[in-house]
């Protein structure tokens, strides 16, 4: 027999769209969140901002022409002319990159708002695009992610060590002989495709906030880099399954409670 409505409201995860939504959200949060550990250290957070405002863009014109690989395939283009250009920026000294990655950053948001501002649902387009829809993911989704989880973890833990040492102690790591900027492409490669395919699931806010939060609040309370890595998906985890609990529980969107509950105890620690 099936549960009964009263034991599906006191367990959210009885419900095969919750079970998969969680699936879906689960390996996509933790690669994002591994990575977001290196872009901290690295400190080009900023970019990250960046690239979620191009990969949203991309979106939103594949959302235009009711594509959903399209949607994927115009966002990673978008990101990968981004990054090109940020990297070239890099080398100027006669303007700061931040000022290159501000401007990147309002072109995407404000031409994102523009053009979905033309689709016939508009704002239902901008809506999932800067905040998400969790709960109405799918098994298509929840194969991204766990794609997207495999390339991460492959990519960081089989060069675990250099990547470390390239992101911590850059310096000797060049004088060592490093080819550092070879080993910082592949890493924003990485850091690109992550991005942009976590916001094809789950939307700007919520993959900038797994980028980010998880890594800030390990960064605090964790010294050992062994450790470090540990805690990061520990902390994803738990923060993402009480999210959905709580936010089914209360009647919130899912996707914003779980980042503001990051956020809420990152200022905390």
């Amino acid at each position: 027999m099936g549960e009964s409505p009263f034991e599906q409201i006191m367990n959210p995860f009885s419900l095969d769209f919750m079970r998969t939504a969680l699936a879906a959200s689960l390996p996509a949060g933790i690669a994002l969140a591994l990575i977001g550990a290196f872009v901290l250290v690295k400190r080009v957070s900023f970019s990250g901002l960046a690239i979620s405002q191009l990969a949203a863009l991309g979106t939103a014109v594949g959302a235009i022409f009711g594509l959903h690989l399209g949607k994927f395939g115009v966002a990673l283009v978008l990101v990968g002319l981004g990054m090109a250009l940020l990297s070239q920026t890099e080398k100027s000294s006669r303007t700061p990159s931040e000022s290159w990655v501000g401007c990147l950053y309002i072109l995407g948001a404000a031409l994102s708002v523009l053009i979905l501002s033309k689709a016939p649902q508009g704002e239902a387009h901008t809506m999932e695009v800067f905040f998400g829809n969790i709960l109405s993911l799918g098994r298509y989704e929840v194969a991204e992610s766990v794609a997207l989880f495999i390339v991460t973890v492959f990519v960081l833990w089989i060069w675990f060590h250099r990547w470390v040492w390239i992101s911590f102690d850059a310096p000797t790591a060049r004088v060592s002989g490093i080819r550092t900027g070879l080993w910082n492409f592949l890493f924003f490669a990485l850091f690109a495709f992550a991005m942009t395919v976590s916001i094809h699931i789950f939307g700007v806010l919520l993959a900038f906030a797994y980028l980010i939060l998880p890594a800030a609040i390990g960064l605090v309370l964790i010294r050992s880099v062994t450790n470090l890595f540990a805690f990061i998906p520990f902390i994803t985890i738990l923060v993402t399954v009480a999210g959905f609990y709580f936010s089914f529980k209360w009647d919130f969107p899912t996707g914003p409670f779980i980042a503001a509950a990051l956020a809420a105890i990152a200022i905390l620690v």
